[in-house]
């Protein structure tokens, strides 16, 4: 599953960017979320589906680690989620 991203602030309405390219505490809404049918895995788009990652959520990136930049701290509705870089991009 990939969800396309629209920023509030820096992005134009029909524009979209991966959650992986977020950067930290900037909001977005995901626009939709692309699913087996693109290349996703169904074990993924599930898992990202059950975690609340649907269009009209309400994201953000609240951290980063510090050497390979993962696992990132992700914020989705009222959730807080640990994703590896990897998940991010398919978001």
């Amino acid at each position: 599953m990939v969800a396309v991203l629209k920023s509030w602030v820096e992005e134009p309405a029909d524009t979209g960017i991966a959650l992986a390219d977020l950067q930290p505490g900037v909001a977005a809404r995901v626009l939709r979320v692309l699913g087996v049918e693109d290349g996703a895995s169904a074990e993924l788009a599930l898992r990202l589906a059950e975690l609340g990652f649907l269009p009209g959520e309400s994201v953000r990136i609240v951290a980063r680690g510090f050497l390979a930049r993962e696992p990132l701290a992700v914020r989705v509705g009222t959730g807080t989620f640990a994703l590896r870089r990897f998940e991010a991009g398919a978001i």
